[in-house]
C-alpha cells in the first residue's frame, strides 16, 4: 500500500506487525496469571491457546481496519469483523493529533497516532501501529489540512537528518535539562511531608524497637515517594517544546515517548505553580488546560506547557508560544477580605483576583503558590458559591470555569458584594471578547 506522506487519499492499513505488538502488550498479564495459579501442563496449554487465539483475533481485526483521507478532507476509518463500523473525523474541527511510542513499538520502529476532533462522545481515533515515517507523514498531512495550508508530499516527508518524530519546521525550541527535571520533581512540597513522616517513623521505631511499625511506615513512605518520582521522571524525560507553523510541539518520555501538536487557540487556561522548595531557585511549572482533550486520563493530552523553568525565562516562553497572554506582575489585584483569615488562615494574604482587558487571573497557595489565567473569551461559565462558614463570614468564592484540566480558577475569600460585582462585570467582558473572536479554526 502507498505510505507516502502525500498519498493518504488511498485506502490503507496499519503496519502488518500490529497483531504481534497487540498480543505482546497483553501477554505479560496472561503469564503473571499462570504463575499465580500454578504452572503445570494444562495451565500452560490453556495459556498458549489463549495467546494463539488472541493473535488470530487481532489479525482478523487488523485485516478489517482501514483508514484514508476522503475527498471531503475527513479522516475515515472502517473497522469491525461481525459488525462493520465507519467513522469520519472532520479535520476542520481538529483538536489535537498526537504520536505516542510505547517501549515495544519503539523497539520495532512503530508508533501510535491519536487524532481528536471537537464533538460530543468519543470523538477520537487511535491508529496503532504505524511505521514512524507513516505516522509522521499522516500527522503532518492532517495538520496542514487543518490549517488550510496543504503542502506537497515531498515537503511533508520528514527530513533525513532530523529525528523521525520531530516536526521538520520547528522555528523555536526549548529543552528542559534532565538534571533540573529530576531535582525539581524531588523538591516538591510532598518532600517536606515525606521528611516529617520519616522523622516520625524513626521516632516510633526508637520508642518501640521490636514493634516494627515505624520501620514499616518509613519503608512504605520511601517506596511510595520513589515510585512517584520515577514515574514523573520517566514520563517527562527529555522534555522539549517548540513553535512551528503548525502549532506548539511538545515531546517527552523515556520508555514511552509522546509527541503532541496543539494550536495556541486550543489553550484555554494557563497556570504557574511554584512549590515552596522551588522558591530559592526561582523555578516555576507552567500547566495548561487544552480544549478537546481528556486531561483526567494520564495518557491523554498534554497537561504541562513546561515542567520546570526559571522565572527569568518565562517572558521569552510566553512571547514565543502565547504572545497574547500578558502575565506581567504590573497588575491590580482585588485581595481577599480580612475575615477570610478565619476560613483560610494559611493563605489568606495570598488570595486575590485580577481582571484586565485581556485576562481573568486568580492567585492562591501558601506552601505551593499558584497563579491561574484565562482569556475572557475562553471562560466557559462564571459563578459565585458560598458555604455555611463563608456565609457567616460574609465572603464568597468566584469561579471562572474552564475546560477540564489541572488549572482551576477560583477566587476565594472575596467579600460577597465584591464577588457578585466582579461576576457581573466579567459576564460583559466575556460577551464582548467573544464578539471579537473571528475564528475558532486551528
Amino acid at each position: 500500500m502507498n505510505t507516502d506522506a502525500g498519498g493518504f487519499a488511498t485506502v490503507q492499513r496499519t503496519s502488518a506487525v500490529t497483531p504481534v505488538l497487540q498480543i505482546l502488550n497483553v501477554s505479560p498479564g496472561i503469564i503473571v496469571t499462570v504463575f499465580l495459579i500454578g504452572m503445570d501442563v494444562w495451565i500452560g496449554g490453556i495459556a498458549a491457546g489463549l495467546l494463539i487465539l488472541g493473535t488470530f483475533g487481532y489479525w482478523i481485526s487488523w485485516r478489517k481496519r482501514t483508514f484514508w483521507i476522503n475527498a471531503e478532507n475527513e479522516l475515515e476509518v472502517t473497522s469491525g469483523v461481525l459488525f462493520r463500523r465507519s467513522r469520519r473525523l472532520r479535520i476542520s474541527r481538529l483538536q489535537s493529533v498526537d504520536i505516542t511510542r510505547p517501549l515495544l513499538a519503539r523497539v520495532s520502529g512503530h508508533s501510535s497516532l491519536k487524532v481528536e476532533v471537537a464533538g460530543g462522545g468519543d470523538s477520537r481515533v487511535v491508529l496503532s501501529y504505524l511505521s514512524v515515517e507513516q505516522a509522521q507523514g499522516l500527522r503532518l498531512k492532517i495538520l496542514d489540512l487543518a490549517k488550510n495550508d496543504v503542502i506537497s508530499g515531498e515537503s511533508a516527508r520528514p527530513e533525513s537528518d532530523a529525528p523521525a518524530h520531530a516536526d521538520p519546521d520547528v522555528q523555536w525550541q526549548w529543552k528542559v535539562p534532565n538534571a533540573r527535571l529530576v531535582a525539581s520533581l524531588a523538591l516538591t512540597t510532598s518532600t517536606y511531608f515525606l521528611i516529617i513522616g520519616a522523622v516520625v517513623s524513626v521516632a516510633v521505631a526508637v520508642l518501640d524497637p521490636f514493634g516494627g511499625t515505624g520501620l514499616l511506615t518509613l519503608a512504605l513512605a520511601l517506596g511510595g515517594a520513589g515510585v512517584s518520582l520515577m514515574s514523573g521522571v520517566t514520563s517527562l524525560f527529555n522534555f522539549s517544546i517548540g513553535r512551528s507553523k503548525r502549532g506548539i510541539a511538545i515531546s517527552h518520555g523515556l520508555f514511552t515517548t509522546a509527541n503532541y501538536t496543539i494550536s495556541p487557540i486550543r489553550v484555554q487556561a494557563v497556570g504557574l505553580i511554584q512549590p515552596i522548595a522551588w522558591r530559592p531557585f526561582g523555578w516555576y511549572q507552567v500547566a495548561i488546560n487544552v480544549a478537546g482533550t481528556d486531561q483526567n486520563s494520564q495518557k491523554s493530552g498534554p497537561r504541562v506547557l513546561i515542567p520546570v523553568i526559571y522565572e527569568r525565562d518565562l517572558p521569552e516562553l510566553f512571547s514565543e508560544l502565547l504572545p497574547a497572554w500578558n502575565l506581567g506582575s504590573d497588575r491590580e489585584w482585588t485581595t481577599a477580605d480580612k475575615s477570610s483569615r478565619w476560613r483560610f488562615p494559611w493563605q489568606a494574604r495570598r488570595l486575590a483576583v485580577s481582571v484586565n482587558p485581556d485576562l481573568f487571573m486568580v492567585r492562591s497557595g501558601a506552601l505551593t503558590r499558584r497563579l491561574g489565567a484565562v482569556p475572557h473569551a475562553r471562560i466557559q461559565s462564571i459563578r459565585v458559591t458560598q458555604g455555611p462558614w463563608e456565609r457567616k463570614l460574609g465572603i464568597s468564592t468566584l469561579h471562572a470555569d474552564s475546560v477540564p484540566g489541572s488549572v482551576r480558577l477560583s477566587g476565594r475569600g472575596l467579600r460577597s458584594s465584591v464577588a457578585a460585582q466582579t461576576a457581573l462585570a466579567e459576564l460583559d467582558r466575556m460577551a464582548g471578547a467573544r464578539e471579537l473572536t473571528v475564528s475558532e479554526n486551528w
